[in-house]
């Protein structure tokens, strides 16, 4: 049986800045009403539809307020859940890419309990999401980070190593105007003829704010932030089922970041750890 084509345009799936009030889903209304009441005006608002390729996929809304982030997901079987983030909450965030599929993961700390949520979107338009982005990791909502390295001798040399990990490195701007310190650790690579993956690698920054983790492979990259207040340690482990040693940055709240090492990186793995214990 032959595949059905998807015949609907692509923009069908972009986020949508919500303009005028007419233009919001009618299910997500209600749950504005309590916000529309204090001031909330409609481009603090953005609708972002399932991505149609996938066909158990959510629908959001994301909006903001001052200090605060409400998040809407509708599960498409009637369901609405709505998750209100004020600032100081957040205790992680995972931003990632896969080709234009993005994803923000967002630990929490509400009333002392631990939860997550999260949204996807098509980076396409991502534009429209950044105040939201911005609040969650605790910058203003008009903040803009530098686009461009300083020519630093460490990041002239991951230009050389890596370039494609010394343009993901970008993202850690969103913590900090100065990458004070860092770690770059190469993915191992087992070439083509043995068909088998290439290992992800792995970027670690020390930032004014916090640690920035990125881990990257052929198909996209992953962004961990974490405070230095939900810095819990960073140590060295022995992990999986060959007990390689791992660098790990003990998040207080929310997932670990984890960084397999070979042989020969655990010495620079460990003069950065040290070094990130210091601050």
């Amino acid at each position: 049986m032959g595949v059905r084509e998807d015949g609907r345009p692509t923009l069908a799936s972009w986020p949508r800045r919500i303009y005028d009030w007419p233009e919001l889903p009618a299910r997500f209304g209600p749950a504005l009403d309590s916000w529309r009441m204090r001031g909330l005006p409609p481009e603090h608002v953005t609708y972002i539809p399932k991505l149609h390729q996938h066909v158990s996929g959510m629908e959001y809304l994301t909006a903001w307020l001052g200090e605060e982030v409400l998040l809407l997901c509708d599960d498409g079987e009637g369901h609405l859940e709505r998750t209100l983030i004020r600032r100081g909450e957040v205790t992680e965030l995972t931003y990632g890419v896969r080709l234009l599929a993005c994803s923000a993961a967002v630990a929490l700390r509400q009333d002392h309990v631990q939860k997550q949520v999260d949204f996807r979107y098509n980076k396409t338009k991502e534009d429209v999401l950044l105040p939201v982005l911005n609040l969650l990791l605790g910058n203003p909502p008009d903040f803009r980070p530098r686009q461009a390295h300083p020519p630093t001798e460490a990041l002239e040399r991951l230009r050389e190593d890596s370039f494609a990990m010394y343009h993901m490195a970008k993202l850690c701007y969103r913590f900090g105007e100065e990458i004070r310190d860092s770690l770059w650790l190469r993915g191992r690579s087992y070439g083509a003829a043995l068909r088998r993956r290439q290992k992800p690698e792995y970027f670690l920054a020390k930032m004014d704010r916090g640690v920035v983790g990125l881990r990257m492979d052929f198909y996209g990259v992953e962004a961990v932030y974490l405070a230095w207040d939900r810095l819990a340690g960073t140590e060295m482990r022995r992990a999986g089922p060959r007990g390689r040693a791992t660098l790990v940055l003990e998040a207080e709240y929310g997932a670990d970041f984890a960084v397999p090492l070979l042989p020969e990186q655990q010495e620079r793995a460990e003069a950065f750890a040290v070094r990130l214990s210091e601050r």
